[in-house]
C-alpha cells in the first residue's frame, strides 16, 4: 500500500470527521518538511488521541494505518530511494524540483542520507 492508496482507502473505510481529518494530517505530510518518522508518530498520537464513533470502523482505519505503517515506515531501510519515493507519493516532486538543495529535503524527508545526486 501507498500514501496515495491509503488517503481513499481511509475515507472510503468511514465517514466519521475524525477519520477525515487523519486523512488530511496525511495528506499534509507530503507537504511540510516531517520525516516518516513524524509521520508515524503524528498519525499514533492522532489515532490515540480521538474518538472514532464506531469500534468497527475504528478497528478498520487501525488496520489500514498498521499495514501502511509496518510496510512502508517501518519497512523503508530495505528500500532503495525509489521505492520510497513511490510509497510516499513524492515521486512527482522529486522529479519537478528545481534544485539539489529541494531533492535533498526530499531525502530527508523519507530517511534517505542524501548524496551528491541520485
Amino acid at each position: 500500500m501507498t500514501l496515495c492508496e491509503l488517503i481513499p482507502a481511509l475515507r472510503k473505510a468511514s465517514s466519521d470527521q475524525v477519520v477525515a481529518q487523519l486523512a488530511q494530517l496525511i495528506e499534509d505530510w507530503r507537504l511540510d518538511t516531517g520525516t516518516t518518522e513524524d509521520l508515524r508518530q503524528s498519525v499514533e498520537r492522532f489515532i490515540g488521541n480521538t474518538w472514532i464513533a464506531s469500534t468497527q470502523e475504528h478497528e478498520a482505519v487501525y488496520a489500514l494505518w498498521s499495514a501502511f505503517r509496518d510496510e512502508c515506515i517501518l519497512g523503508r531501510g530495505g528500500m532503495t530511494l525509489n521505492e520510497r519515493l513511490h510509497a510516499f507519493d513524492l515521486l512527482e516532486a522529486w522529479d519537478s524540483a528545481p534544485d539539489e538543495e529541494s531533492r535533498a529535503a526530499i531525502r530527508r524527508k523519507v530517511d534517505f542520507a542524501a548524496s551528491p545526486s541520485t
